[in-house]
């Protein structure tokens, strides 16, 4: 029954959405991806550079941007409700590092 349970409880879906920016651009069609633990969901920016993901779990992920080759990513934390994340990327030296606002 405890392990019914626990299973159960690591299941809870989550979802992010937001949008993504270089400076005051936003960032149309980049992909997406969120990683939780082994599981990996997919998703792109629209023309306004926002994005909408669903994960079959929470907690602790990563969420990684690929913009002109390169795919910096930023540690958040995916809830059971909808969180919203407001992302820009920065570059530096040639490379793009990804932060929240």
């Amino acid at each position: 029954m405890l392990s019914l349970l626990l299973a159960t409880t690591l299941l809870v879906p989550g979802e992010i959405f937001g949008d993504v920016r270089v400076g005051e651009t936003f960032v149309a069609d980049a992909d997406v991806k969120l990683t939780c633990g082994a599981e990996v969901a997919t998703g792109k920016t629209d023309k306004s550079g926002s994005f909408r993901i669903k994960s079959k779990s929470n907690g602790k992920c990563s969420v990684a941007i690929t913009y002109q080759g390169q795919s910096p990513s930023v540690d958040i934390v995916v809830f059971e409700r909808p969180t919203r994340y407001r992302l820009v990327l920065e570059q530096k030296d040639g490379k793009y590092t990804l932060k929240r606002v």
